[in-house]
């Protein structure tokens, strides 16, 4: 008879036991190819500026992440991990991360440091995908940064597809300073040796890091990570308008100095594919927003009142480390209780919502 409901299913889809009962379907797998796709704009404005050793420099970062990773895990008898393709997405944010002029060693013993130390190793705590309290890519930049800084301070044009080696770099080629360098160490006002913002804006005439120079096509993959649900959109947002209004404060509400620092260095960039990074950010819905705002404004400070052009590696390293203790403060309230549960540092019990 219709309208009649049966209590069998009823009883048969019930589900009894203990939460999560909603899970997402979205393997790690799935995630990872997510983020190697909204990569591939970058990847392109790398190649089209900075030419064919872009393949190279990529390969390199990639070749050594991948023999780390099955390094390690044989070493260490567990199970090859290579079909989760984080460490492909590790490869490639490091590869992106440094100038096209940097040597190729330098690239290798980053991407060792990077997977093998930092993300398998992670200082004797037990790492892994997942279990990362600092992100591997951007932390080992770092470490490359302090240990092999002359080779960071050179400044290369985009010569194009046809470039050559490193870029068509040479000994006597870069005598400049990258923009964020004008914009740093106290100053006020947009210098005349930084670029047009259009040109900052697509990466034309651009220096730098050859993933960073097109903010046009960072922000292409940004979309596209948000679209796919892959990142929670007010991490990169918060954290990039953080920054900026440190920035506005600071000069006095210059606009074009507020722009001149969004669309200078690492900011899009870093705030796109590594604070949203899901093990070394947090994990709470308010966590996130602390998280991203307090990293922002951090950055800010490092960048203009220290003076510290690198200061975004240096502030998500810090809020890394934060992390946990953000989501302690921060815990989401359970439904059908009136206080929020005791504070924990247990990463593992914390809520993942994206």
């Amino acid at each position: 008879m219709a309208g009649t409901i049966n209590i069998k299913d009823v009883e048969s889809k019930l589900q009894t036991g203990p939460s999560p009962h909603i899970r997402n379907p979205r393997t790690s797998k799935q995630v990872m190819t997510e983020v190697i796709i909204a990569l591939i704009p970058p990847i392109i404005a790398a190649i089209y500026f900075f030419g064919w050793w872009v393949f190279v420099q990529l390969g390199v970062a990639l070749l050594v992440s991948v023999l780390s990773e099955y390094g390690y895990q044989k070493l260490t008898y567990q199970k090859v991990t290579l079909h989760d393709r984080s460490v492909y997405v590790t490869g490639l944010l490091l590869g992106l991360s440094f100038p096209i002029s940097a040597p190729l060693w330098v690239v290798a013993v980053a991407a060792f440091i990077a997977v093998f130390i930092i993300k398998h190793w992670n200082f004797g705590l037990g790492g892994g995908l997942g279990k990362n309290y600092l992100n591997p890519a951007l932390t080992a930049r770092v470490i490359a940064k302090v240990f092999f800084t002359p080779f960071f301070a050179n400044w290369v044009l985009p010569k194009g597809f046809f470039a050559g080696p490193y870029g068509g770099y040479h000994v006597d080629y870069v005598t400049t300073a990258t923009p964020l360098e004008y914009l740093s160490r106290g100053a006020t006002e947009v210098a005349e040796a930084v670029p047009e913002l259009w040109e900052m804006f697509l990466g034309v005439n651009m220096g730098g890091n050859i993933g960073e120079t097109s903010k046009l096509a960072i922000l292409i993959g940004m979309i596209y990570l948000i679209v796919r649900r892959v990142i929670n959109p007010k991490i990169p947002i918060l954290f990039i308008l953080s920054t900026v209004t440190v920035a506005c404060f600071w000069s006095g509400f210059n606009l074009e100095y507020m722009m001149a620092h969004a669309l200078s260095g690492t900011l899009f960039f870093a705030a796109t594919y590594m604070a949203t990074d899901y093990s070394s950010g947090a994990l709470t819905p308010d966590g996130k927003t602390v998280f991203a705002i307090a990293g922002g404004l951090l950055t800010g400070i490092l960048r203009i009142a220290v003076g510290f052009p690198g200061a975004i590696g240096i502030a998500i390293i810090i809020m890394n480390i934060a992390a946990p203790f953000i989501d302690s403060w921060f815990l989401p309230r359970i439904y059908g209780h009136k206080s929020r549960p005791e504070r924990s540092l247990n990463r593992q019990s914390t809520s993942l919502q994206k």
